[in-house]
């Protein structure tokens, strides 16, 4: 599909989180440096300091999450979690309409899944 521009992005933070402009533009570009020419990326990729402005665009309905569990050689369960963008969503925001409601994503996450969470011990 068509990529998402870093303008588009930066229009929806503006008028979800508030920021002003150039630091709209500022965070827009820094979460789609992380997507390059993907739409889904894997939580480890973010840098620490990053990781605060994914969740507040999540909690805003600008980005979504999901997990997978895979079992490892050693029989444990490791927890796999994904940032997605997705265009509509940002669409959906731009003409107006609410985002579908999320829940924020501390209540949504397992327990087990702070403890793999860099920068949460």
């Amino acid at each position: 599909g068509a990529m998402i521009t870093v303008e588009k992005l930066a229009r929806a933070i503006e008028k979800r989180l508030g920021h002003p402009r150039d630091e709209a533009l500022n965070d827009a570009q820094r979460i789609l440096n992380y997507f390059g020419f993907r739409s889904v990326i894997i939580d480890n990729a973010i840098h620490p300091e990053d990781r605060k402005l994914f969740y507040a665009l999540h909690d805003a309905g600008l980005l979504r999450s999901s997990w997978e569990t895979v079992l490892l050689l050693n029989g444990r369960n490791w927890r796999i979690f994904y940032w997605e963008l997705v265009e509509t969503d940002l669409d959906r925001v731009l003409r107006d309409e609410a985002p579908p409601e999320q829940e924020p994503l501390y209540k949504s996450l397992p327990d087990e899944a702070w403890d793999h969470l860099p920068g949460t011990t």
